[in-house]
């Protein structure tokens, strides 16, 4: 029987039009993952995943072939959570946000601080402005994460709470804005080298896996380089790789601290038992 996800991962682009101080640095070349490949994952990640999001690094929007991107998810009946910095919404133009299987457009806002004072300020109102012209079904979640005291997070705290002044407090640093519209704020992820204390196991292989832009199939978002890669859809059917002894051995040392792998080890984003 194939193990069921919540959710999978694609990798279309490690490239980004930012460098971010607090994102990791791949060791990888910057690529693509050419679009007959990506047909070739989706079709097969369906079998496994109720959402597909296209993220682990880089920026979605700097693939050129994008809206052939979701033009092939769309008729394979995937549902896709899009990753973004929120800079590049633009460049396709507003007929990429009507393609059926877009459910979810997820900003990492956090990305922003990377820019002079008046871009951020200029990206931010463009971003107000797509809430109001994305089609109302699309979910937009606006996602901060730093410290409550951080000058930027009392920035863009205050711009959308005066942007949207019937915001509502869902609790855990949740805000609804608007309908299908949220923004949820929390502590910065650390990666590999801040592992926070306390942290007892990893959803990885249990919860979602990945598959970079080159096939590599991998166990989470943070094994940005392929280190712990255990097949590549190239060479492999999906279904044979996740059905290995090889992923059921991972899956059980990374859920387990005891047995974890020491790349997992030295990772700031496990789940606290």
């Amino acid at each position: 029987m194939a193990f069921k996800f919540r959710r999978a991962l694609i990798e279309i682009t490690n490239g980004c039009n930012l460098a971010c101080g607090f994102c990791v640095v791949s060791a990888r070349p910057r690529g693509v993952m050419p679009l007959a490949l990506f047909e070739s994952a989706a079709a097969q990640v369906k079998e496994f995943a109720a959402v597909v999001s296209l993220h682990l690094l880089g920026e979605p929007f700097m693939h050129p072939e994008l809206p052939e991107i979701l033009r092939a998810a769309s008729r394979l009946g995937l549902h896709i959570n899009l990753v973004t910095n929120g800079t590049l919404l633009e460049k396709f133009g507003p007929g990429l946000f009507a393609e059926p299987c877009l459910e979810q457009v997820t900003v990492s806002l956090q990305a922003l601080a990377a820019l002079p004072g008046p871009e951020s300020a200029r990206v931010l109102r463009r971003l107000a402005a797509f809430v109001g012209t994305r089609p109302e079904h699309i979910i937009t979640s606006f996602r901060l994460r730093c410290g409550r005291q951080d000058p930027f997070f009392k920035e863009v705290s205050a711009f959308f709470l005066g942007a949207f002044p019937c915001a509502e407090d869902r609790g855990r640093g949740a805000l609804k804005l608007a309908e299908n519209v949220y923004l949820n704020t929390g502590p910065l992820f650390n990666w590999r080298g801040g592992r926070s204390a306390g942290a007892k196991s990893c959803l990885g292989l249990r919860h979602h896996f990945g598959i970079l832009y080159g096939g590599e199939v991998v166990p989470c978002c943070a094994d940005y380089d392929g280190a712990l890669a255990f097949g590549n859809i190239r060479t492999t059917p999906l279904r044979e790789i996740l059905n290995s002894p090889r992923a059921a051995a991972l899956r059980v040392s990374i859920a387990s601290v005891n047995a974890m792998p020491d790349y997992c080890g030295q990772c700031g984003f496990l789940q606290p038992g």
